[in-house]
């Protein structure tokens, strides 16, 4: 399966003519938020694939629950092709607009999600594969100001559930040396500004994949 993740920027590269060329083997598309609505549209609609969003503190969609007949992943787990999907959305709160949250409010959000992860647990013999936010995990992507550091909880949750992947935006990379993937305990963290394609591969070695085309293994 391939993903095509985005967040935070529009790129001249995906919003194109070329889109269904170049992304013709993508399963779905996961945005990390910050994107408007149009944009989200014409993806799904040149690729004809399913959405799944969390929504960012900037985001244009001003709260809507729905995005171009995407799917809300905002505190839901979501089997899709047999790969648990599971969100938060959000920005550290600073000035109290719409998707922002203090740890405090972010730790409970992740105690409403319990039940459907335990339940994913039981059913599925795991807690999720591959967790969606908008912002990292404390002290990893991270930027020296405040708006743009990390929720310690999603270090929980890594550590404690175990994802193959935590996919997330907010952070913007301005410079081609800072990295974009990071291992934290058994879970690659991967920093989605503008796009990345991640293929899961086919094997039962959760260790293999690749990303924008680089093949990598932790």
């Amino acid at each position: 399966m391939k993903i095509l993740a985005v967040s935070d920027h529009i790129d001249p590269r995906v919003y194109s003519n070329l889109c269904r060329e170049r992304f013709q083997n993508v399963s779905c598309v996961i945005s990390c938020g910050d994107l408007p609505e149009h944009y989200l549209d014409f993806i799904v609609s040149c690729l004809n694939v399913p959405l799944f969003f969390v929504h960012g503190n900037h985001d244009p969609s001003a709260g809507k629950k729905s995005l171009a007949g995407g799917y809300n992943l905002d505190g839901k787990v979501i089997n899709f092709q047999g790969i648990l999907l599971a969100g938060l959305e959000g920005s550290l709160w600073y000035n109290g607009n719409i998707h922002q949250y203090s740890q405090r409010a972010m730790y409970q959000k992740y105690l409403a999600l319990l039940p459907q992860l335990y339940w994913a647990k039981m059913r599925y013999h795991r807690y999720l594969d591959v967790l969606v936010t908008h912002s990292p995990p404390g002290g990893i992507h991270e930027s020296d100001d405040p708006v743009h550091k990390g929720f310690k909880v999603f270090n929980h949750m890594i550590k404690k559930f175990q994802p193959r992947f935590h996919l997330h935006g907010h952070t913007h990379l301005y410079d081609r040396n800072q990295s974009y993937q990071d291992p934290l305990y058994q879970t690659i963290v991967i920093n989605c500004y503008n796009y990345r394609i991640i293929d899961l591969g086919r094997g039962k070695d959760v260790r293999d994949f690749s990303i924008s085309g680089v093949k990598s293994r932790v």
